[in-house]
């Protein structure tokens, strides 16, 4: 026979507790992002704005849905400590992009979905639209250089019928202004690629200038989106089992009351009226497993909103970085485009001034020589032609150089602090997580000990 343990090797072999969750300390790396201190991360905490009020305006295909945005601030850049405007979705959408084209290298966060899956005016969609261009907003007002801009002051303060409407002509406006930015963004990027490809530079080149600190923080950041996708996908899993849990409780503990009545009608029509007890045991275990569901669908309600919502802004935090990132690549690329122009052109100038006279061609004899001539004999270019054209180019290379090294600048102190933020919502994310699922346990332990008194502490 086999000799029973005793008690000690029993608890040498249990596994250890894990941890509060208080107690753990994560490491909190920057490799590969500049060091910037702390206090350069602060939010501008003098402007709060809310979005709210999503309401549907006119029928048919002409309807569209529009947002209340309420601003209280004591900031000197607006006129009013409290302003009230009105705003479609393509108001925020010319809002972004414009805070794109003039602060390349700013991580903007991203507004929500365009895509509609369902009726654009469901109450849903409408409620979830207006959630994320809240937090669009919110971002956009903490920011230390976007919230007093003067584009930003212009969307909070200027009513319709105002400035605000003639912010921008008829074809940049709405879904048209929509599909022609990104037909004009597409050609650009094709330009970029061509001209990148006809000068000779490329990614190799691209990889030897850049700062291989800002090259390992690239990485990370393509890491770290890997990672975020696949974190709120196992959140949406817990969600969704958390949420089961309940449903399915709730349901046993219906079926447990229809057992015990049935087995205490049972037991009265076969032993008589003074048994039943095995059915009011039954009801019993229906009641604490009925109790139970109101409060697992509310910790899933809870991990919903607390855990994988932030989980899912983090990974759009993380996209947005990455538009900063082509941004800086877009520049560099042509930056060294401009160069390789630039050169070209001071080779042909060099060659003009030190190269011999090219002797003239034989004068034509006839009229149809004449007219061959006039076709196919290009032009000659003189030296005072190549020098404008080398300090056209010149301009152009500087011009290049100036916006590189302004995204450059701004990317020294963006990617920290969006580290910092992804940091503190991803903490608090999980921080959150270990909350509601240690309230969901004892939820669990105090309905079933209230049944089974001692059944958690075996």
């Amino acid at each position: 026979m086999m000799q029973a343990d005793n008690g000690d090797d029993r608890d040498a072999a249990a596994p250890a507790a894990p941890p509060a969750y208080e107690s753990i300390h994560f490491e909190s790396s920057n490799s590969g992002l500049p060091d910037v201190p702390r206090d350069e991360f602060a939010k501008n905490a003098s402007i709060a704005v809310s979005v709210t009020n999503p309401t549907k305006v006119g029928d048919g295909l002409s309807a569209y849905a529009v947002y209340t945005v309420s601003t209280k601030t004591s900031d000197a850049a607006y006129k009013k400590s409290e302003m009230i405007v009105v705003r479609r979705y393509s108001d925020f959408q010319w809002l972004r992009g414009r805070l794109s084209s003039l602060y390349p290298g700013v991580v903007i966060f991203p507004l929500p979905e365009k895509t509609v899956t369902t009726s654009p005016f469901q109450s849903d969609f409408l409620e979830h639209r207006r959630g994320g261009l809240q937090d669009f907003m919110k971002k956009v007002v903490e920011h230390p250089t976007l919230g007093t801009c003067e584009d930003v002051v212009m969307f909070l303060e200027e009513q319709g019928g105002s400035s605000w409407d003639q912010r921008a002509p008829w074809y940049s406006r709405g879904a048209v202004g929509s599909a022609i930015g990104a037909m004009d963004s597409w050609f650009q990027s094709i330009n970029t690629a061509t001209e990148t490809w006809s000068t000779g530079a490329g990614m190799e080149s691209v990889m030897m200038e850049e700062d291989p600190r800002y090259l390992e923080a690239t990485e990370y950041l393509l890491l770290l989106e890997e990672r975020l996708k696949r974190a709120l996908k196992s959140g949406s899993d817990i969600v969704n089992s958390v949420q089961n849990l309940g449903i399915l409780t709730g349901t046993f503990g219906e079926n447990a009351h229809h057992l015990g009545d049935c087995e205490e009608k049972g037991a009265k029509l076969l032993l008589g009226e003074e048994a039943g007890g095995l059915g009011q045991a039954f009801r019993q275990v229906g009641s604490a497993a009925c109790a139970m569901r109101a409060p697992t669908e509310a910790q899933a309600e809870r991990l919903a909103r607390d855990f994988r919502a932030p989980l899912k802004q983090a990974l759009q935090y993380v996209r947005a970085a990455k538009e900063t990132i082509d941004a800086r690549l877009d520049a560099l690329l042509k930056l060294q485009a401009a160069r390789s122009k630039e050169q070209s052109k001071r080779a042909k100038l060099d060659h003009a001034l030190h190269a011999p006279p090219t002797p003239p061609p034989p004068p034509p004899t006839s009229i149809l020589e004449r007219l061959h001539a006039s076709i196919t004999q290009p032009t000659p270019v003189t030296v005072e032609e190549l020098q404008r054209d080398v300090g056209t180019a010149e301009a152009a290379t500087a011009d290049a150089q100036k916006k590189f090294d302004e995204i450059k600048a701004r990317m020294t102190n963006e990617l920290p602090r969006v580290h910092a933020e992804l940091e503190r919502v991803i903490n608090d994310a999980f921080a959150n997580c270990a909350i509601c699922m240690k309230a969901l346990a004892e939820t669990h332990v105090d309905a079933w000990e209230s049944v089974f008194p001692g059944c958690t502490t075996a």
